[in-house]
């Protein structure tokens, strides 16, 4: 049973780092099954019920009993809200994945270069102090990144067009093909 619990706990951390809401929801609901195992299993082995009078023998303690009830309860409040985040997701985008942040990808393409951000930069002045910036970014970092994302979205239509393109071109070809089958 302890690897059965460790089994789900460790697929349900697994399923949790994916990008998509629902492998997200699947990987809550086994993580949360996998710890309610786990306290079930540190309850100890089956006994008699506590409450039960004139019975001789070992008794089962209820408190792992109560916090698996408990987190059952805890699982079904954060399923149904992971669960209407996915449906509000796949309404506003047509897909549950998450998105990026302009900032996070900005962080991600400064981690890359090794740059440092304005906001942890060990000469800074008083000037720079004083400002109340919003962002632990410039200005220009964020701009930058916001032209990237927009280059990268570019790209990618190009890509569809060219690949629908493609498409169409093949089955124009097919039907030459099909037509002067025909003739033949």
């Amino acid at each position: 049973m302890v690897a059965v619990a460790a089994g789900l706990i460790g697929c349900g951390a697994y399923l949790l780092l994916e990008r998509s809401l629902s492998r997200v929801l699947v990987g809550l609901v086994m993580m949360g099954n996998g710890v309610s195992l786990a306290f079930l299993v540190a309850g100890g082995p089956a006994g008699r019920a506590p409450i039960v009078e004139g019975t001789e023998g070992t008794y089962v303690d209820p408190l792992p009993q109560a916090m698996v009830l408990t987190a059952i309860v805890i699982m079904l409040a954060t399923v149904s809200f992971v669960l209407a985040m996915a449906y509000r997701s796949w309404q506003l985008t047509g897909h549950d994945d998450v998105q990026d942040d302009v900032e996070d990808a900005l962080i991600r393409t400064m981690a890359r270069k090794d740059v440092e951000s304005e906001s942890y930069r060990a000469e800074s002045t008083e000037e720079e102090d004083v400002v109340a910036v919003a962002s632990d970014f410039t200005v220009e970092e964020l701009a930058e990144a916001a032209e990237a994302a927009e280059r990268a979205e570019e790209r990618a239509a190009a890509a569809k067009w060219a690949e629908e393109k493609a498409a169409l071109e093949r089955r124009q070809a097919k039907q030459r093909d099909d037509q002067e089958g025909e003739r033949k």
